[in-house]
Protein backbone atom coordinates (compact mmCIF):
# COMPACT_ATOMS: atom_id res chain seq x y z
CA UNK A 1 0.00 0.00 0.00
CA UNK A 2 1.48 3.80 -0.77
CA UNK A 3 -0.57 5.96 1.22
CA UNK A 4 -0.03 10.14 0.83
CA UNK A 5 -1.27 12.42 3.14
CA UNK A 6 -1.70 15.99 3.14
CA UNK A 7 -2.22 18.06 6.06
CA UNK A 8 -1.63 21.45 8.14
CA UNK A 9 0.39 21.48 10.64
CA UNK A 10 1.92 19.44 13.37
CA UNK A 11 -1.00 18.18 14.83
CA UNK A 12 -1.96 16.69 12.21
CA UNK A 13 1.28 15.19 11.26
CA UNK A 14 1.15 13.60 14.34
CA UNK A 15 -2.51 12.32 13.85
CA UNK A 16 -1.01 10.40 10.24
CA UNK A 17 1.90 9.48 11.90
CA UNK A 18 0.05 7.26 14.34
CA UNK A 19 -2.33 6.08 11.75
CA UNK A 20 0.50 4.67 9.99
CA UNK A 21 1.77 3.03 13.16
CA UNK A 22 -1.65 1.16 13.11
CA UNK A 23 -1.25 0.58 9.05
CA UNK A 24 1.79 -1.20 9.51
CA UNK A 25 0.59 -3.78 11.39
CA UNK A 26 -1.19 -5.06 8.09
CA UNK A 27 0.88 -3.62 5.52
CA UNK A 28 4.87 -4.17 6.66
CA UNK A 29 5.75 -2.99 3.38
CA UNK A 30 4.03 0.55 3.96
CA UNK A 31 4.90 3.23 1.90
CA UNK A 32 4.08 6.04 3.77
CA UNK A 33 4.72 9.87 3.24
CA UNK A 34 3.06 13.19 4.39
CA UNK A 35 3.02 16.92 2.61
CA UNK A 36 2.67 19.56 4.82
CA UNK A 37 1.76 23.11 3.59
CA UNK A 38 2.91 24.80 7.26
CA UNK A 39 6.38 24.11 8.24
CA UNK A 40 5.42 22.57 11.48
CA UNK A 41 3.89 19.86 9.98
CA UNK A 42 6.57 18.93 7.90
CA UNK A 43 9.80 19.26 10.78
CA UNK A 44 7.46 17.10 13.16
CA UNK A 45 7.33 14.28 10.39
CA UNK A 46 10.69 14.70 8.74
CA UNK A 47 12.40 14.54 12.51
CA UNK A 48 10.38 11.36 13.07
CA UNK A 49 11.95 10.24 9.62
CA UNK A 50 8.72 10.07 7.63
CA UNK A 51 9.34 10.79 3.78
CA UNK A 52 7.67 14.67 4.28
CA UNK A 53 7.66 17.25 1.70
CA UNK A 54 7.14 20.86 2.77
CA UNK A 55 4.85 21.08 -0.44
CA UNK A 56 4.07 24.56 0.12
CA UNK A 57 7.57 26.22 -0.45
CA UNK A 58 8.25 23.01 -2.71
CA UNK A 59 5.68 24.70 -4.70
CA UNK A 60 6.84 27.78 -4.52
CA UNK A 61 10.40 26.86 -5.65
CA UNK A 62 9.08 25.36 -8.56
CA UNK A 63 7.02 28.37 -9.24
CA UNK A 64 10.27 30.56 -9.26
CA UNK A 65 12.10 28.26 -11.17
CA UNK A 66 9.60 28.01 -13.60
CA UNK A 67 8.23 31.29 -13.65
CA UNK A 68 8.40 32.53 -17.54
CA UNK A 69 6.80 29.05 -18.57
CA UNK A 70 4.20 29.38 -16.30
CA UNK A 71 3.16 32.89 -16.96
CA UNK A 72 3.41 31.94 -20.59
CA UNK A 73 0.66 29.07 -19.96
CA UNK A 74 -1.26 31.81 -18.09
CA UNK A 75 -1.59 34.59 -20.33
CA UNK A 76 -2.13 31.65 -23.70
CA UNK A 77 -4.05 28.97 -21.92
CA UNK A 78 -7.12 28.65 -20.28
CA UNK A 79 -6.80 24.97 -18.61
CA UNK A 80 -3.30 23.63 -17.29
CA UNK A 81 -3.45 19.71 -17.11
CA UNK A 82 -7.30 19.26 -17.42
CA UNK A 83 -7.90 22.33 -14.44
CA UNK A 84 -9.24 25.30 -15.30
CA UNK A 85 -6.93 28.01 -13.59
CA UNK A 86 -9.34 30.68 -12.96
CA UNK A 87 -11.83 28.91 -11.37
CA UNK A 88 -8.49 27.03 -9.55
CA UNK A 89 -7.94 30.60 -7.56
CA UNK A 90 -10.93 31.97 -7.08
CA UNK A 91 -11.27 32.46 -3.56
CA UNK A 92 -8.03 34.31 -3.63
CA UNK A 93 -7.46 37.74 -3.41
CA UNK A 94 -7.49 39.53 -7.20
CA UNK A 95 -4.15 41.23 -6.57
CA UNK A 96 -1.87 38.15 -5.53
CA UNK A 97 -3.52 36.63 -8.97
CA UNK A 98 -0.49 36.04 -11.08
CA UNK A 99 1.57 34.69 -8.02
CA UNK A 100 -1.28 32.51 -6.95
CA UNK A 101 -1.95 31.03 -10.44
CA UNK A 102 1.89 30.59 -11.18
CA UNK A 103 1.81 28.72 -7.53
CA UNK A 104 -1.53 26.32 -8.48
CA UNK A 105 0.73 25.32 -11.51
CA UNK A 106 3.17 24.32 -9.37
CA UNK A 107 1.11 22.27 -7.72
CA UNK A 108 -0.13 20.49 -10.43
CA UNK A 109 2.71 19.56 -11.64
CA UNK A 110 4.16 18.57 -8.31
CA UNK A 111 0.78 16.51 -6.95
CA UNK A 112 0.43 15.03 -10.92
CA UNK A 113 4.19 13.50 -10.17
CA UNK A 114 3.96 12.65 -6.40
CA UNK A 115 0.64 10.77 -6.93
CA UNK A 116 1.37 8.52 -9.70
CA UNK A 117 1.85 5.49 -7.79
CA UNK A 118 -0.19 5.89 -4.81
CA UNK A 119 -3.50 4.05 -4.04
CA UNK A 120 -4.64 5.89 -0.95
CA UNK A 121 -5.14 9.61 -0.53
CA UNK A 122 -5.63 10.63 2.64
CA UNK A 123 -6.80 14.44 3.04
CA UNK A 124 -7.10 17.34 6.20
CA UNK A 125 -10.07 19.60 4.62
CA UNK A 126 -10.91 19.52 1.02
CA UNK A 127 -10.50 22.54 -0.27
CA UNK A 128 -7.37 24.61 0.37
CA UNK A 129 -5.42 24.78 -3.22
CA UNK A 130 -2.87 21.89 -2.89
CA UNK A 131 -5.77 19.37 -1.49
CA UNK A 132 -8.08 20.40 -3.83
CA UNK A 133 -5.86 19.67 -6.51
CA UNK A 134 -4.93 16.63 -5.34
CA UNK A 135 -8.54 15.05 -5.07
CA UNK A 136 -9.07 15.90 -8.43
CA UNK A 137 -6.60 14.00 -9.78
CA UNK A 138 -7.15 11.10 -7.23
CA UNK A 139 -10.76 11.03 -8.72
CA UNK A 140 -9.39 10.91 -12.60
CA UNK A 141 -7.31 8.69 -11.38
CA UNK A 142 -9.58 6.45 -8.91
CA UNK A 143 -7.43 6.73 -6.06
CA UNK A 144 -9.08 5.83 -2.33
CA UNK A 145 -9.50 9.26 -1.12
CA UNK A 146 -10.44 9.45 2.77
CA UNK A 147 -11.22 13.23 4.05
CA UNK A 148 -10.63 13.82 7.91
CA UNK A 149 -11.80 17.32 9.89
CA UNK A 150 -12.02 18.06 13.81
CA UNK A 151 -15.45 16.56 14.57
CA UNK A 152 -17.88 18.59 17.28
CA UNK A 153 -18.04 16.91 21.03
CA UNK A 154 -14.42 15.33 20.49
CA UNK A 155 -14.88 13.10 17.12
CA UNK A 156 -13.06 13.28 13.93
CA UNK A 157 -14.49 13.85 10.88
CA UNK A 158 -13.88 10.47 8.68
CA UNK A 159 -15.51 10.99 4.65
CA UNK A 160 -15.35 9.78 1.64
CA UNK A 161 -17.02 12.54 -0.26
CA UNK A 162 -15.64 15.53 1.64
CA UNK A 163 -15.69 17.89 4.81
CA UNK A 164 -17.97 21.28 6.18
CA UNK A 165 -20.55 21.76 3.45
CA UNK A 166 -19.43 18.58 1.30
CA UNK A 167 -19.32 16.33 3.75
CA UNK A 168 -21.62 13.62 2.33
CA UNK A 169 -24.31 13.82 5.44
CA UNK A 170 -25.73 17.44 3.72
CA UNK A 171 -29.11 16.32 2.61
CA UNK A 172 -29.61 14.01 5.05
CA UNK A 173 -33.57 13.50 5.52
CA UNK A 174 -35.15 11.07 7.43
CA UNK A 175 -38.86 10.68 9.15
CA UNK A 176 -38.92 7.46 10.43
CA UNK A 177 -40.02 6.72 13.72
CA UNK A 178 -38.73 3.56 15.01
CA UNK A 179 -36.49 3.01 17.84
CA UNK A 180 -36.28 6.81 18.96
CA UNK A 181 -35.39 6.44 22.41
CA UNK A 182 -32.00 4.07 21.41
CA UNK A 183 -31.17 6.71 19.18
CA UNK A 184 -31.34 9.45 21.67
CA UNK A 185 -29.51 7.67 24.17
CA UNK A 186 -26.19 6.83 21.05
CA UNK A 187 -26.23 10.54 20.82
CA UNK A 188 -26.39 11.48 24.42
CA UNK A 189 -23.26 9.14 24.92
CA UNK A 190 -21.48 11.65 22.11
CA UNK A 191 -22.24 14.99 23.81
CA UNK A 192 -22.18 14.25 27.18
CA UNK A 193 -18.58 12.76 27.87
CA UNK A 194 -16.23 14.38 29.65
CA UNK A 195 -13.49 15.88 27.93
CA UNK A 196 -9.73 14.11 27.54
CA UNK A 197 -6.70 15.54 28.07
CA UNK A 198 -5.47 17.60 25.36
CA UNK A 199 -2.13 16.93 23.66
CA UNK A 200 0.37 19.96 24.72
CA UNK A 201 1.99 21.06 21.48
CA UNK A 202 5.19 22.06 21.29
CA UNK A 203 5.33 26.10 21.14
CA UNK A 204 8.73 25.12 18.92
CA UNK A 205 6.28 24.24 16.06
CA UNK A 206 3.39 26.70 15.92
CA UNK A 207 6.38 29.58 16.75
CA UNK A 208 8.24 28.60 13.86
CA UNK A 209 5.18 29.16 11.59
CA UNK A 210 4.11 32.15 13.16
CA UNK A 211 7.99 33.61 12.75
CA UNK A 212 7.91 32.79 9.41
CA UNK A 213 4.70 34.50 8.37
CA UNK A 214 5.93 37.74 10.43
CA UNK A 215 9.21 38.08 8.48
CA UNK A 216 8.22 36.50 5.31
CA UNK A 217 4.47 37.76 4.64
CA UNK A 218 5.35 41.32 3.30
CA UNK A 219 8.18 39.45 0.68
CA UNK A 220 7.88 37.63 -2.02
CA UNK A 221 9.70 34.58 -0.48
CA UNK A 222 6.60 33.40 1.60
CA UNK A 223 4.52 31.04 -0.91
CA UNK A 224 1.41 33.32 -1.53
CA UNK A 225 -1.76 30.75 -0.61
CA UNK A 226 -0.29 31.36 2.79
CA UNK A 227 -0.26 34.93 3.16
CA UNK A 228 -3.11 35.84 5.21
CA UNK A 229 -4.37 39.32 5.99
CA UNK A 230 -4.86 38.92 9.94
CA UNK A 231 -3.76 41.03 13.06
CA UNK A 232 -1.06 40.09 15.04
CA UNK A 233 -2.16 42.03 18.05
CA UNK A 234 -5.91 42.35 19.70
CA UNK A 235 -7.90 45.27 19.28
CA UNK A 236 -6.99 47.21 22.76
CA UNK A 237 -10.30 49.68 23.85
CA UNK A 238 -11.56 49.64 27.21
CA UNK A 239 -14.93 50.84 26.85
CA UNK A 240 -15.52 47.20 25.18
CA UNK A 241 -15.55 46.07 28.97
CA UNK A 242 -18.90 47.87 28.99
CA UNK A 243 -20.50 46.29 26.40
CA UNK A 244 -19.97 42.78 27.90
CA UNK A 245 -23.16 40.78 27.81
CA UNK A 246 -22.06 40.06 31.51
CA UNK A 247 -22.99 43.59 32.50
CA UNK A 248 -26.74 43.88 31.01
CA UNK A 249 -28.92 43.37 33.07
CA UNK A 250 -32.40 44.42 31.12
CA UNK A 251 -32.94 41.02 29.42
CA UNK A 252 -36.47 40.20 30.23
CA UNK A 253 -38.91 41.58 27.55
CA UNK A 254 -35.79 41.25 25.34
CA UNK A 255 -35.26 38.63 22.08
CA UNK A 256 -31.89 37.65 22.66
CA UNK A 257 -29.95 36.51 18.95
CA UNK A 258 -26.77 35.14 19.59
CA UNK A 259 -24.08 35.74 16.09
CA UNK A 260 -20.88 33.13 16.57
CA UNK A 261 -18.55 33.85 14.31
CA UNK A 262 -15.90 32.25 13.36
CA UNK A 263 -11.85 32.23 12.23
CA UNK A 264 -11.99 34.93 9.36
CA UNK A 265 -9.55 32.77 6.85
CA UNK A 266 -11.49 29.54 7.61
CA UNK A 267 -12.38 27.96 4.37
CA UNK A 268 -16.29 28.20 5.60
CA UNK A 269 -15.74 31.83 5.34
CA UNK A 270 -13.45 32.06 1.80
CA UNK A 271 -15.42 29.06 0.25
CA UNK A 272 -18.88 28.10 1.74
CA UNK A 273 -20.42 31.43 2.32
CA UNK A 274 -22.15 32.59 -0.59
CA UNK A 275 -22.98 35.93 0.62
CA UNK A 276 -20.92 37.45 3.47
CA UNK A 277 -16.42 37.77 2.84
CA UNK A 278 -15.98 39.22 6.11
CA UNK A 279 -17.56 38.98 9.78
CA UNK A 280 -18.24 42.88 9.45
CA UNK A 281 -20.77 42.66 6.53
CA UNK A 282 -22.09 39.68 8.66
CA UNK A 283 -22.58 41.92 12.05
CA UNK A 284 -23.89 44.69 10.29
CA UNK A 285 -26.47 42.86 8.01
CA UNK A 286 -27.46 40.81 11.29
CA UNK A 287 -28.11 43.87 13.43
CA UNK A 288 -29.81 45.86 10.60
CA UNK A 289 -32.35 43.09 10.56
CA UNK A 290 -33.15 42.37 13.67
CA UNK A 291 -37.01 42.46 14.51
CA UNK A 292 -38.07 44.30 17.10
CA UNK A 293 -37.68 44.52 20.94
CA UNK A 294 -34.49 42.51 20.38
CA UNK A 295 -30.60 42.76 21.16
CA UNK A 296 -27.04 40.68 19.60
CA UNK A 297 -25.05 39.48 21.73
CA UNK A 298 -21.38 38.57 19.47
CA UNK A 299 -19.51 35.66 20.50
CA UNK A 300 -15.97 35.93 19.00
CA UNK A 301 -14.06 32.21 18.07
CA UNK A 302 -11.45 31.73 20.89
CA UNK A 303 -8.40 31.90 19.33
CA UNK A 304 -9.62 35.04 17.41
CA UNK A 305 -11.11 37.43 20.72
CA UNK A 306 -10.12 40.73 19.87
CA UNK A 307 -8.89 40.70 16.18
CA UNK A 308 -11.51 41.19 14.10
CA UNK A 309 -10.62 44.78 13.25
CA UNK A 310 -11.44 48.01 14.47
CA UNK A 311 -14.44 48.45 12.96
CA UNK A 312 -16.17 45.32 13.71
CA UNK A 313 -15.99 46.84 17.35
CA UNK A 314 -16.26 49.99 16.61
CA UNK A 315 -19.62 49.13 15.24
CA UNK A 316 -20.16 47.27 18.19
CA UNK A 317 -19.35 50.30 20.58
CA UNK A 318 -21.68 52.55 18.39
CA UNK A 319 -25.11 50.70 18.30
CA UNK A 320 -27.07 50.41 21.76
CA UNK A 321 -28.29 46.51 21.34
CA UNK A 322 -25.42 44.74 20.66
CA UNK A 323 -22.96 43.17 23.29
CA UNK A 324 -20.03 40.94 23.49
CA UNK A 325 -20.25 38.07 25.20
CA UNK A 326 -16.97 37.18 27.57
CA UNK A 327 -17.95 34.43 29.64
CA UNK A 328 -15.74 31.13 29.05
CA UNK A 329 -18.31 29.23 29.57
CA UNK A 330 -21.07 28.64 26.06
CA UNK A 331 -23.71 27.22 27.43
CA UNK A 332 -24.64 29.87 29.81
CA UNK A 333 -25.19 32.30 26.93
CA UNK A 334 -26.56 29.28 24.53
CA UNK A 335 -29.28 29.27 28.02
CA UNK A 336 -30.42 32.74 27.61
CA UNK A 337 -30.47 32.78 24.01
CA UNK A 338 -33.70 32.48 22.10
CA UNK A 339 -31.76 32.29 18.35
CA UNK A 340 -28.61 31.17 17.65
CA UNK A 341 -26.96 32.81 14.40
CA UNK A 342 -24.38 31.29 12.52
CA UNK A 343 -22.30 31.62 9.21
CA UNK A 344 -21.56 27.79 9.21
CA UNK A 345 -20.02 27.36 12.28
CA UNK A 346 -20.20 24.09 14.09
CA UNK A 347 -21.75 25.55 17.29
CA UNK A 348 -24.65 25.59 15.27
CA UNK A 349 -24.88 22.10 15.20
CA UNK A 350 -23.99 21.64 19.02
CA UNK A 351 -26.89 24.53 19.32
CA UNK A 352 -29.30 22.48 17.63
CA UNK A 353 -28.24 19.75 19.76
CA UNK A 354 -29.56 21.70 22.59
CA UNK A 355 -33.12 22.23 20.80
CA UNK A 356 -31.87 25.98 20.09
CA UNK A 357 -33.49 27.69 16.93
CA UNK A 358 -30.62 28.08 14.59
CA UNK A 359 -30.31 30.24 11.62
CA UNK A 360 -27.48 29.39 9.08
CA UNK A 361 -26.66 32.11 6.40
CA UNK A 362 -23.76 30.19 4.45
CA UNK A 363 -23.64 26.75 3.52
CA UNK A 364 -22.65 23.98 6.27
CA UNK A 365 -23.46 20.13 6.45
CA UNK A 366 -26.57 20.34 8.56
CA UNK A 367 -28.45 23.06 6.80
CA UNK A 368 -30.22 20.90 4.09
CA UNK A 369 -31.65 18.65 6.40
CA UNK A 370 -35.16 20.23 8.09
CA UNK A 371 -33.24 21.16 11.52
CA UNK A 372 -32.43 24.60 10.95
CA UNK A 373 -33.52 27.71 9.12
CA UNK A 374 -30.79 28.78 5.74
CA UNK A 375 -31.10 31.97 4.08
CA UNK A 376 -31.33 31.62 0.65
CA UNK A 377 -31.71 35.01 -0.50
CA UNK A 378 -29.78 37.53 1.28
CA UNK A 379 -32.83 40.35 1.44
CA UNK A 380 -35.15 37.97 3.27
CA UNK A 381 -32.80 38.13 6.28
CA UNK A 382 -35.26 40.65 8.33
CA UNK A 383 -38.30 37.58 7.61
CA UNK A 384 -36.12 34.44 8.08
CA UNK A 385 -34.80 36.52 11.70
CA UNK A 386 -38.50 36.89 12.52
CA UNK A 387 -39.35 33.83 11.72
CA UNK A 388 -36.83 32.35 13.78
CA UNK A 389 -39.17 33.54 17.21
CA UNK A 390 -41.34 31.19 16.72
CA UNK A 391 -39.72 28.03 14.59
CA UNK A 392 -39.46 24.61 16.74
CA UNK A 393 -36.81 21.95 15.41
CA UNK A 394 -38.52 18.87 14.25
CA UNK A 395 -37.81 16.32 17.02
CA UNK A 396 -37.90 13.43 14.65
CA UNK A 397 -35.50 15.13 12.56
CA UNK A 398 -33.30 16.18 14.64
CA UNK A 399 -32.78 12.57 16.04
CA UNK A 400 -32.40 11.02 13.03
CA UNK A 401 -30.00 13.71 11.85
CA UNK A 402 -27.73 13.47 14.78
CA UNK A 403 -28.18 9.82 15.05
CA UNK A 404 -26.80 9.24 11.01
CA UNK A 405 -23.87 11.77 11.75
CA UNK A 406 -22.41 10.22 14.85
CA UNK A 407 -22.76 6.96 14.03
CA UNK A 408 -21.46 6.66 10.44
CA UNK A 409 -19.53 9.94 10.19
CA UNK A 410 -18.21 10.63 13.05
CA UNK A 411 -15.15 8.87 14.78
CA UNK A 412 -14.31 8.82 18.73
CA UNK A 413 -11.46 10.91 19.66
CA UNK A 414 -9.96 14.13 18.84
CA UNK A 415 -7.57 14.96 16.37
CA UNK A 416 -5.40 16.61 19.78
CA UNK A 417 -6.12 14.12 22.03
CA UNK A 418 -3.00 13.35 24.20
CA UNK A 419 -3.78 9.36 24.24
CA UNK A 420 -5.05 9.07 20.19
CA UNK A 421 -7.88 6.82 19.62
CA UNK A 422 -8.92 7.93 16.33
CA UNK A 423 -6.38 6.68 14.05
CA UNK A 424 -6.50 3.16 15.43
CA UNK A 425 -10.41 3.21 14.46
CA UNK A 426 -9.26 4.80 11.00
CA UNK A 427 -6.76 2.00 10.00
CA UNK A 428 -9.28 -0.61 10.52
CA UNK A 429 -11.88 1.30 8.21
CA UNK A 430 -9.17 1.27 5.25
CA UNK A 431 -8.40 -2.44 6.36
CA UNK A 432 -11.85 -3.49 5.93
CA UNK A 433 -12.98 -0.97 2.96
CA UNK A 434 -9.68 -1.25 1.21
CA UNK A 435 -9.20 -3.05 -2.46
CA UNK A 436 -5.39 -2.68 -3.42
Amino acid sequence: MNVFCIGYYDKFSRFFAHIEKHLKQKYPDLKFSIASIYASGYVYSKLRNIPSYAIAYQAWLLAFKNRKKYDEIISTETYYKEFHIKQLISSYKKNHSNLINKQALAYIDILDEKLKNVNLLLLIGDLRLPIEIAKTIAKKRKITTYFIEQGPYQTTLFDTQGVNANASIRGYHSTETKNLKEKEDFINHFTTKEKKKKYNRSPLYRGLDYLLEVLLNKTPILPPDLKIKNPLFKFKNRKLVSKSFSNYRDTSQKNIFLLICQVPFDVNMTHHSPFYKNHEEILQDVYSNLPENSILVVREHPIYKGKYGTKFYNFILEKKNIFLDTHPDFNKILAATNVVIVNNSTVGLEAIVKNKTVVALANSYYDDSDICLKLTEKEQLNLLLKKALTYKIDKTSKVNFLHEFFKHHLIEGFITDEYLTAPKTIAEKINSNFIE
